[in-house]
């Protein structure tokens, strides 16, 4: 199953499952119905800590059937977007944009031809 990081899962003990399945219905709702095979689930990451031992811990990611279908960037570039979107206050994220902008710009500056 091929599975691409979105976001981070809430850590609030309290409401941190509601916190969570309200983020991936807000995605799906700005970004579209996932395409057929595709969908946003929480799944579960790990790294080492030392000693042999692993730590996992939840996150929201983009999976799907890497056997059947392709890989869905497109829909994870939107995913990623809309979760940035999510967690960002609309001033920091219009910032962002402006910079994203910039960078694209710069290639054309640099060589004009």
């Amino acid at each position: 199953m091929g599975h691409e990081y979105i976001g981070e899962c809430s850590t609030d003990r309290e409401f941190g499952d509601y916190e969570t399945e309200l983020t991936i219905k807000y995605l799906k709702h700005r970004c579209g119905a996932p395409p057929r095979g595709v969908d946003i689930e929480i799944t579960w990451e790990g790294y080492e800590i030392g000693g042999g031992d692993e730590t996992q811990y939840p996150v929201i990611s983009v999976v799907w059937d890497d056997f059947a279908i392709p890989r869905p960037d497109e829909y994870i570039d939107k995913c990623y977007e809309a979760c940035e979107r999510f967690d960002l206050p609309e001033e920091i994220h219009d910032r962002y944009q402006k910079l994203f902008e910039l960078q694209e710009k710069i290639p054309k500056l640099l060589d004009p031809d």
